[in-house]
């Protein structure tokens, strides 16, 4: 093994991650945030791609994100060393939080307690994941060959929540299509913490066996750009009064 931690590993592989992970519709995050108003905290907020959807939408953001060189990337908010259990953000000071990918790493009880200092009274809790569909027969073999998803058991086990001193959440799910190439699903392999962690000789088998079910699977063989079957999972709660 790398030493590395997988929660906190991803800053070894910053470049992949924004090339291989896909960002967040606008639709999804107004879906999150309906009804906000004010400053928004996005939380292991890594290269700022939620970051960014979230300001598109018009929000003040501040993003906050245990390591440093994911961190680097985010250069349209103010940037702060953070965990979900010791927030640098004053009490009541965020209308919500969002946080993206990264909820399946958290303590719910200490980060819940945190989150509910930090935010408003009866301020928002805004959670969301793009998912691998795994019913598309192309992103079943891949996501055999990438290895397992602490996110995607999660999600499937149905085992969000509840937060203590939260409403319970509301879900929504929306399907879509990623457009993606090769070099793009290489990417996405790569900046996932069961690769970032592997010790080498693993990560070779990984990449070898992608790339192999990419250049001979008939959804994707000889194609420069196919379609990649994914969906967001969304969740949302408000902060008890």
């Amino acid at each position: 093994m790398t030493g590395q931690k997988p929660a906190t590993s991803f800053g070894a592989a910053v470049g992949a991650y924004e090339r291989g992970r896909p960002g967040y519709a606008p639709e999804h995050v107004t879906w999150l945030l309906d009804g906000v108003q004010g400053r928004v905290l996005d939380l292991a907020a890594g290269s700022g791609k939620l970051t960014r959807a979230v300001q598109g939408l018009g929000f003040d953001v501040v993003a906050v994100d245990p390591d440093e060189k994911m961190l680097s990337r985010v250069e349209e908010a103010e940037a702060l060393i953070g965990t979900a259990e010791s927030i640098p953000l004053p009490d009541a000071s965020v209308a919500a939080v969002t946080v993206g990918q990264a909820w399946h790493w958290f303590d719910p009880v200490a980060a819940g307690a945190e989150l509910a200092r930090v935010l408003e009274p009866g301020g928002r809790l805004g959670l969301i994941w793009n998912i691998r569909d795994a019913r598309h027969p192309f992103v079943a073999a891949l996501a055999e060959a990438m290895g397992p998803s602490p996110a995607e058991a999660m999600i499937d086990a149905d085992d969000v929540g509840p937060v203590p001193g939260f409403s319970d959440f509301e879900r929504r799910r929306f399907d879509s299509v990623r457009w993606i190439t090769p070099e793009a699903v290489e990417a996405l392999v790569t900046s996932r913490s069961h690769w970032i962690v592997a010790p080498p000789v693993i990560q070779a088998q990984v990449l070898t066996a992608v790339r192999e079910l990419v250049a001979t699977h008939p959804h994707s063989a000889g194609r420069r750009m196919f379609e990649f079957a994914m969906y967001t999972a969304c969740y949302r709660a408000d902060a008890l009064t």
